[in-house]
């Protein structure tokens, strides 16, 4: 079977045959050149008196997909567009910078860009009755002492998306517009999706969590609002971006902005090379590690089961990931990318902690993570009976089912001259 025949089955078997997504667009290429494909549907199901009921709607070209956590790109190319017009230093002070964090004094810009810094906010943010009381948690924000393992936060790209406001004199959204949409060619991305478009954007509504036997199941994100609570109640219904997440596209806007930065058309191409430099990560005593990050996303890992950055990507690569489902990796030195638009969770079962003395087989879960979960009874909706796909191990199946085949395609086409791929995703 042929690479791009491969990827076609593997995308087929995690959207109908394990049904770990409901939809899922890749695609991957160069700055010039690019391969995509699209499977599934951008909504699955609608939540009605009787539990969940066909509403299938495929997805297509013009499907607006929350982009999530790969909003936090977005927001890193704003502070550096920043500094290359003089507006800002990654050396200063961020508290000085901006005012309205005193608690940020002693921790510079590119500490809080490169995740050097671990910020926390005193109380959640998510959990905040509005937008006044969201921004005062925000504006708390402080160092707290690192965890050993995992660096990574929302907290500092939402501090970050403050200080873009602070020294552009703008909006957070207006001024993505001005360094990265327009420069990059990008029409169809939006903070507040536009009302004639709400038909077209993919629904994340309806996640499933069972955590110790407790159910959760999420009502709160109809199609064309983000799925990230923070996001929600900080954009006030729309009308604001945040740093961390909130944007919505589509896989050709996705595409054009990968392509725009491999071309140096958003940052010169040696400001492009630093983003994905690792900054944090190194080996712990026990064996673990400290997370690999660069500028709001991940650096290459040394175990690639924890990498977020694919195989056949090098040293000077980022990679972020979606909660949603999504993907975005970019080697700037070998000019290639790769990009996943994926809905891990509407409707399915997105997180399960079983209770104590029970695994993920107890729940009838291979060991992809993969299977359905019956539903707790005594929740009133969805209906007692219902089973959940699960989606829970999705992460892990990216090299193996997607990027192996990705990387075999770029090689046959001459995109991408490598010869490591013998035993990595086997």
């Amino acid at each position: 079977m042929r690479p791009f025949e491969q990827l076609l089955d593997s995308m087929d078997y995690l959207v109908h045959g394990n049904r770990m997504l409901a939809g899922l667009g890749v695609c991957y290429g160069t700055a010039r050149d690019s391969r995509h494909a699209l499977c599934g549907n951008a909504q699955e199901v609608l939540l009605g008196p009787d539990g969940f009921a066909p509403a299938a709607r495929p997805l297509t070209g013009r499907t607006l997909c929350d982009l999530a956590s790969l909003t936090k790109l977005f927001t890193c190319l704003c502070v550096l567009r920043l500094r290359e017009d003089g507006r800002l230093s990654l050396d200063e002070r961020f508290g000085e910078a901006d005012p309205r964090f005193p608690g940020l004094r002693d921790v510079t810009v590119g500490d809080v860009l490169s995740f050097r810094a671990y910020l926390r906010s005193p109380s959640r943010v998510d959990e905040a009755a509005n937008r006044a009381q969201a921004l005062a948690r925000v504006f708390a924000i402080a160092p707290a002492a690192p965890p050993a393992v995992k660096r990574y936060t929302d907290m500092n790209a939402l501090a970050l998306g403050h200080l873009v406001e602070a020294r552009a004199d703008m909006e957070l959204y207006e001024y993505v517009q001005r360094a990265v949409l327009r420069p990059a060619g990008m029409a169809e991305t939006f903070c507040r999706v536009p009302p004639q478009r709400l038909g077209d954007c993919a629904n994340y509504n309806y996640e499933c969590r069972l955590t110790d036997g407790r159910p959760v199941l999420r009502t709160d994100a109809p199609p064309g609002t983000p799925h990230d609570p923070k996001a929600r109640v900080l954009g006030d219904g729309g009308r604001f971006l945040s740093g961390h997440a909130g944007l919505f596209s589509t896989m050709g806007d996705m595409t054009r902005l990968a392509q725009a930065l491999l071309a140096g058309e958003v940052l010169p191409p040696v400001v492009v090379r630093e983003i994905g430099v690792n900054r944090t990560g190194r080996p712990n005593a026990d064996g673990t590690y400290v997370q690999y990050l660069g500028y709001q996303c991940f650096s290459r890992h040394p175990q690639q089961r924890l990498s977020e950055v694919p195989a056949y990507m090098g040293p000077r690569a980022l990679g972020l990931s979606g909660f949603t489902g999504n993907h975005l990796s970019l080697d700037p030195d070998a000019g290639v990318f790769a990009l996943f638009l994926g809905n891990r969770v509407h409707a399915r079962l997105t997180t399960l902690v079983p209770p104590r003395g029970l695994t993920e087989a107890d729940f009838g879960l291979d060991a992809d993570g993969a299977g359905r979960v019956r539903w707790p009874s005594g929740l009133a909706s969805p209906e007692p009976s219902l089973a959940l796909w699960s989606s829970v191990r999705y992460v892990y199946q990216k090299d193996k089912r997607l990027h192996a085949p990705i990387w075999a395609d770029m090689e046959a086409l001459g995109w991408l001259v490598s010869s490591r791929r013998e035993s990595l995703y086997r």
